[in-house]
């Protein structure tokens, strides 16, 4: 009996776990402005970002359904890149970057820097 408790247990937590980490592909699929910008001693403000915006340097992510995103970033930087969504990664260049989501923001944390690009449409 002891034996079939643990095994209920077990189950039970797994699926909680897959559970937690679905993402409807529908929900991810959109426009996403930057919202957050970290770096090794660099720090840009909400307020810092929308002033940018306003002088037309703009910041995006759009996560199209194919599987494949295009990121944007103050006319700088221009990436095409594919994403997972079961492994929750971004792959561009041979380099997978993990990210998270929770419904409106997808945040990278990747050696120090960090992006957060919340979701316009």
């Amino acid at each position: 009996m002891k034996k079939l408790a643990y095994m209920i247990i077990a189950c039970l937590f797994v699926f909680s776990l897959a559970s937690c980490s679905s993402v409807r592909k529908s929900d991810f699929v959109g426009v996403y402005e930057l919202s957050k910008a970290e770096g090794v001693g660099v720090s840009l403000s909400q307020a810092q970002i929308d002033s940018m915006k306003a002088i037309g340097l703009t910041s995006t992510l759009e996560v199209m359904d194919d599987n494949t995103a295009h990121m944007k970033l103050f006319d700088e930087v221009d990436l095409t890149f594919t994403y997972d969504l079961s492994k929750m990664t971004f792959e561009y260049e041979g380099k997978k970057e993990k990210f998270t989501f929770d419904g409106k923001t997808i945040a990278f944390n990747n050696e120090g820097r960090k992006l957060e690009f919340t979701k316009v449409q």
